[in-house]
């Protein structure tokens, strides 16, 4: 029997701009993934300006619902001599300064890499360049540097009544609450962080899988940090796994 390919956990969102649609593309730590497309009336250099923006509105309510699983980290590609992305930054700036200059974690990291993003093999032939690596590695090491500032600020008001565990059983007790249908952790936890180590050194990896699965489905944002992040340190002092509400 054939073993199903290796997802791993999801890392960034891949935004790749062609002549007449715009692909995304879930980039997890082990494989792509088709998201969705967006497709345009006519081509780029057709479109007029109210066109324009409807198109680019419409990948910002896209990329609405990915930032909501966790995702805080877009990269945008774009075939060599095009202005795609530039575009693209301009109408974020111009209309949505929420994405990018919001202080804390909220804020998104872009990067921007020069290729083609049309199919899954062009895609995947182009994150797995040497320099499509190393804008990938700078733009999520941005949003897991927020992550680390976060926890520092918890630590340092050192309130006894704001949330802070790295208890692997204190979490499930808290997130599995009464039940699947119970949300109420998700008022009182924002983040679930689990390390790559943390996984690979459990005996029962389908247990911290299933909790990441339901803490998403309640509404926590989990994020799982690469053994290669620098940041995977300072996690890895707790255990490996914390769950704590952010500070505004």
């Amino acid at each position: 029997m054939k073993r199903k390919p290796k997802r791993g956990f999801l890392t960034a969102l891949l935004i790749g701009f062609d002549e007449k649609e715009i692909h995304a593309w879930k980039v997890y730590s082990h494989s792509l993934r088709f998201y969705k497309t967006i497709r345009l009336t006519r081509k780029w250099k057709y479109l007029d300006e109210k066109q324009i923006y409807h198109s680019l509105e419409e990948l910002v309510n896209l990329i609405r619902i990915v930032i909501k699983e966790g995702v805080k980290s877009i990269l945008l590609a774009g075939p060599l001599k095009t202005d795609y992305s530039t575009i693209f930054l301009d109408h974020i700036n111009k209309h949505h300064q929420w994405l990018v200059r919001t202080k804390g974690y909220d804020r998104v990291s872009f990067g921007e890499i020069v290729g083609t993003a049309n199919t899954l093999d062009s895609a995947n032939y182009l994150i797995s360049q040497e320099k499509s690596l190393n804008i990938i590695s700078e733009t999520t090491s941005d949003e897991i540097n927020l992550l680390v500032k976060q926890l520092n600020k918890i630590i340092n008001i050192g309130d006894p009544n704001r949330i802070l565990l790295y208890n692997l059983e204190e979490i499930e007790s808290l997130i599995y609450g009464r039940g699947k249908k119970d949300k109420s952790a998700a008022e009182k936890l924002d983040f679930l962080i689990v390390t790559e180590n943390f996984i690979n050194n459990h005996r029962s990896k389908h247990r911290i899988h299933r909790l990441i699965q339901i803490a998403n489905n309640k509404g926590i944002i989990t994020k799982t940090i690469s053994i290669e992040n620098p940041a995977v340190d300072r996690f890895d002092q707790f255990g490996g796994i914390l769950a704590f509400k952010k500070i505004n």
